[in-house]
């Protein structure tokens, strides 16, 4: 057998060890600390929000300064609902309880911060709702620009631009 022979080459142990260099740069605020950035977001946000004193509720809106332009944008969006067939009258059964809705009121301006225009969307309450009982399908009467991009790139691919939709 060989005898192992004595590596000398192994450095001594160094007494005097150096502190690890620290950044020298001022830290933003972490998310969840008290001077959060995030949270200062919200607020200015729902500062700007909050500027146009939108109505929150039928009553307000019929109250306010600017009630016309209000059931102008009412009469809009029942309107644009008829057309589009998003929902049919019933006479409502005595065992269950419809499903509650509520008007939601956004006044548009544009980026001069005039008033462009007010609208308002009905909207169901839906928290209320059981699957398979009050609905089986889900129906959004909305599309992005980007959803009706991509929905058109995939026509073009597939060459389907001869189908009849409807």
């Amino acid at each position: 057998m060989a005898e192992p022979v004595p590596n000398q080459n192994v450095p001594e142990p160094q007494q005097n060890v150096a502190e690890p260099r620290r950044s020298q740069r001022t830290r933003k605020p972490t998310f969840g600390g008290q001077n959060n950035i995030y949270e200062a977001y919200l607020q200015e946000v729902e500062s700007t929000l909050a500027d146009d004193n939108d109505p929150i509720n039928f009553k307000q809106a019929a109250e306010s300064n600017e009630s016309k332009q209000w059931k102008k944008a009412m009469d809009a969006e029942i309107e644009s609902m008829y057309n589009n067939e998003v929902w049919e009258l019933v006479k409502p059964d005595l065992n269950h309880k419809p499903i509650g809705s509520k008007w939601v009121f956004k006044t548009k301006r544009d980026a001069k911060g005039n008033i462009e225009r007010h609208t308002a969307r009905l909207v169901a309450k839906g928290f209320t709702q059981k699957e398979g009982i009050d609905f089986t399908e889900t129906f959004s009467p909305v599309s992005t620009k980007d959803s009706f991009r991509i929905i058109m790139a995939l026509v073009t691919h597939y060459d389907m631009d001869h189908i009849k939709w409807m």
